[in-house]
């Protein structure tokens, strides 16, 4: 028995032009966003982009909401290719962006996903997924493919998907996962995000510090 699962479904959309209109629910497939209100970003399926008749997802920040770290992203995931080397690709297009837009892949020795959706103050460079996009604005439909190893780990997770990080909004269609041969070269680029600055990482601390000192909840007597 194949015990190799990819838990996405051929995804498509209509591509022609950017709207407001709502975007269709994405079943089977998860997100995570960080921003001033849960709303920050619009994630899912837009009717209104296609490319070559295939739907595409979408991640479209929404104006006045998000900052220049935050991030919304739609995530697939796929298991069973411990110690395999993989590629996910597809064909994308951005616009309006200030931050970083983009396909993504990342793995997790262990299975457990701890990126997306949150502000880690300890995030290094290396905890970032591999990506590709960019800085600026795609207006055409492009190709990119990202390749990655696994690792040779039982619990072993691949997470795949469409970010915009900041400002922006993306697109990606025609999307394909598989394995490929040692041959095909790995991809070193990853997404652009801001990293916590010192002073992030000491504000951090101190608040874990003063969380972990609390022992006796406040106020039982309600005075």
């Amino acid at each position: 028995m194949d015990w190799k699962i990819f838990a996405a479904a051929p995804l498509a959309a209509v591509l022609l032009v950017a709207s407001a209109a709502p975007l269709a629910p994405l079943n089977g497939w998860s997100s995570g966003s960080t921003g001033t209100t849960s709303g920050a970003y619009r994630m899912g399926i837009d009717p209104a982009m296609q490319f070559q008749g295939q739907r595409s997802i979408s991640v479209q920040a929404q104006s006045g909401l998000v900052q220049h770290d935050s991030h919304g992203a739609v995530i697939q995931y796929g298991y069973g290719y411990a110690g395999k080397r993989v590629r996910f690709s597809g064909w994308l297009r951005s616009s309006d962006v200030t931050g970083w837009a983009g396909a993504f892949i990342h793995v997790a020795p262990s299975g457990a996903e701890r990126f997306f959706g949150s502000r880690r103050p300890d995030l290094k460079e290396d905890d970032l997924p591999f990506g590709a996009g960019g800085a600026v604005s795609v207006d055409r439909w492009t190709e990119v493919s990202l390749v990655v190893d696994v690792p040779n780990t039982p619990t072993a997770m691949v997470s795949m998907g469409a970010m915009v990080v900041g400002e922006g909004k993306v697109w990606l269609s025609a999307m394909r996962f598989e394995e490929v041969g040692l041959d095909v070269p790995l991809t070193t680029a990853r997404i652009g995000m801001p990293l916590p600055t010192p002073e992030q990482r000491a504000a951090e601390a101190k608040r874990l510090a003063e969380k972990a000192s609390r022992r006796i909840p406040p106020n039982l007597s309600l005075e």
